[in-house]
């Protein structure tokens, strides 16, 4: 396969890894009721910090979730066995963690309206940044090793 089109490949992979992550922990936010949409349900300054804290945990989610996928990705065409295998293992994790709490949010009764849409489709936008952001470093740093 073309080098440039393997390294897009890697891009795609590591920026939809960290949305994923990034919605995973939409996800769990949501679950425990600290998530975005609590400052569009109730007004007030508890709400609205609980929602800044769960802005900066989505957005590092994405950051973290699309470097370390890059930084797995590099190392797995580096042929490096023992990050390989971590990165794997983690990877498995991450993937049992969201279909785990996905689970648990199908089962909650008050999740589908407007609010949800908004704070859903906000959290999509925030870990995509956020994810290609840590995507991008993490192959600016294996460029200059």
């Amino acid at each position: 396969m073309d080098t440039e089109a393997l390294r897009r490949l890697h891009y795609a992979a590591a920026i939809a890894c960290g949305v994923f992550a990034a919605l995973v922990v939409h996800i769990v936010l949501t679950v425990f009721g600290v998530g975005l949409d609590s400052v569009l349900r109730t007004a007030g300054n508890p709400q609205q910090f609980v929602s800044a804290l769960a802005w900066w945990a989505i957005g590092g989610a994405g950051f973290v979730g699309g470097w370390g996928t890059g930084a797995y990705l590099i190392a797995a065409a580096r042929e490096r066995e023992f990050v390989y295998r971590l990165a794997q293992r983690f990877l498995i994790g991450v993937v049992f963690a969201a279909a785990t709490a996905g689970g648990v949010m199908s089962k909650s009764g008050n999740l589908g309206g407007t609010v949800d849409v908004i704070a859903g489709l906000t959290a999509l936008g925030l870990g995509l940044i956020c994810a290609f952001c840590g995507a991008r470093l993490a192959y600016l740093n294996a460029e200059q090793v």
